[in-house]
């Protein structure tokens, strides 16, 4: 089975994120996400409920995508032929 959250949901889950004081909100999958520019953007909802970009609540850094103490070759090599 597959669903997926409406505009309204969204809005409304990361209402109750916010209000609650809890952590914030991921997806595991995010190729199916309408455009910003669409109004419908289920991450622009999120993110616009929990502060808006660049809020101060909201952390922006990148993630850490290099891991050169790994155990694990492919990771400590950054993931070649990936």
């Amino acid at each position: 089975m597959i669903s997926y959250d409406t505009p309204e949901v969204m809005t409304q889950k990361a209402s109750y994120i916010h209000q609650n004081g809890l952590g914030g909100v991921m997806w595991w999958e995010t190729s199916g996400d309408r455009p910003c520019s669409s109004g419908a953007s289920l991450i622009e909802l999120a993110a616009n409920t929990l502060g808006g970009q660049g809020a101060e609540k909201l952390e922006l850094s990148r993630n850490c995508l290099e891991y050169p103490k790994s155990r694990y070759e492919n990771l400590r090599n950054g993931m070649p032929n990936e």
